[in-house]
C-alpha cells in the first residue's frame, strides 16, 4: 500500500514539474520519499507567487556524482524582469518556504528563480 502511495505521489509530482534528467530524478526521490511530499506541498505556494502555469524545474548541480544525499535544486523558471521575479520569491519565502526549508524532510532541496527569458506567444 505504502509502495502504491508513493508511486502515485511520484506520477503527481511529474506532472507538477520539469524533469530532464527523469531516470536521476526518480532514483534520488526513491532514495528519499520525503522530498515527493514537500515538493508536492510546495507546488500551489509557488503557483500563488508564479502562476498556474509556472514552471519548475527539478535538477541537480552541476558537479552532481549521483550521491542521494547531495542537492537536489527546483528552479522556478520566470518570465518576469528580475525584480519582479526576486519580489515573487521572497513572498515566497516569506509565506511558506522560510520555514518549510527548516524542516528535516526539506533536505537536501533547495528552491530558486532563474530568468527563462520571454514567453512564447
Amino acid at each position: 500500500m505504502v509502495d502504491s502511495t508513493i508511486g502515485a505521489k511520484a506520477d503527481e509530482l511529474q506532472k507538477l514539474y520539469r524533469m530532464p534528467e527523469g531516470e536521476k530524478i526518480s532514483s534520488c526521490l526513491s532514495a528519499r520519499p520525503e522530498l515527493i511530499d514537500i515538493l508536492l506541498e510546495a507546488r500551489p505556494h509557488i503557483e500563488l507567487q508564479f502562476g498556474p502555469d509556472a514552471v519548475v524545474e527539478l535538477r541537480f548541480p552541476r558537479d552532481y556524482d549521483g550521491d542521494h544525499e547531495g542537492e537536489l535544486l527546483a528552479m522556478i523558471q520566470s518570465h518576469l524582469d528580475a525584480d519582479a521575479a526576486l519580489d515573487g520569491f521572497d513572498r515566497f519565502w516569506d509565506e511558506w518556504w522560510g520555514d518549510a526549508s527548516g524542516r528535516r524532510e526539506s533536505w537536501p532541496l533547495y528552491v530558486g528563480v532563474e530568468y527563462a527569458g520571454e514567453p512564447v506567444r
